[in-house]
């Protein structure tokens, strides 16, 4: 294995635990009453940034590893089937999330209207913190799984290449 595909498997493997334990936090936070918690925001924001800490830090013990383990010769070089099947992967990963953000904002959009429109009217319409929240993580959410897409349309171009 390549080390330009030890790094993305090292890429995919933070990205999934971690995020995964992070969502599934937000989704019980959220299941279990915690928009009516005045602690919700703050306590997202930090566990928003332990997440970020903790991805850093498992990518960079990994990546020393897989450096460590991979001949330099083959660390350095770079030839152009790996670069096509980035820039393949990267133009995936883009249209991937183009479309998962169109349907974030369509969502964003027709729950303002329904709120807007059937439940109180203008008056009762705010948007809170915890509402966006729950939108930046739906973000979030979006630009984790573009990058999930771009690891692993790479490593399977980088496979059909050989």
């Amino acid at each position: 294995m390549s080390f330009r595909e030890k790094h993305l498997w090292i890429s995919i493997f933070s990205a999934v635990v971690v995020w995964a334990i992070y969502f599934r936090e937000l989704i019980d936070r959220v299941l279990n009453g915690g928009l009516n918690d005045e602690r919700f925001v703050g306590a997202m924001g930090i566990a928003f940034a332990g997440a970020v800490f903790v991805v850093a830090v498992i990518e960079v013990a990994l990546t020393l590893i897989a450096t460590l383990t991979t001949p330099k010769a083959e660390r350095n070089t770079r030839d152009e089937r790996e670069i096509l099947a980035s820039l393949k992967a990267s133009h995936v990963a883009l249209m991937a999330l183009i479309a998962l953000i169109f349907c974030v904002s369509g969502a964003a959009y027709f729950a303002g209207l329904l709120d807007d429109n059937m439940v109180g009217g203008a008056e009762a319409f705010s948007i809170t913190g915890e509402m966006m929240v729950l939108l930046a993580n739906g973000l979030l959410a979006c630009v984790i799984i573009a990058e999930l897409v771009r690891a692993g349309v790479t490593l399977m171009l980088l496979r059909a290449l050989r």
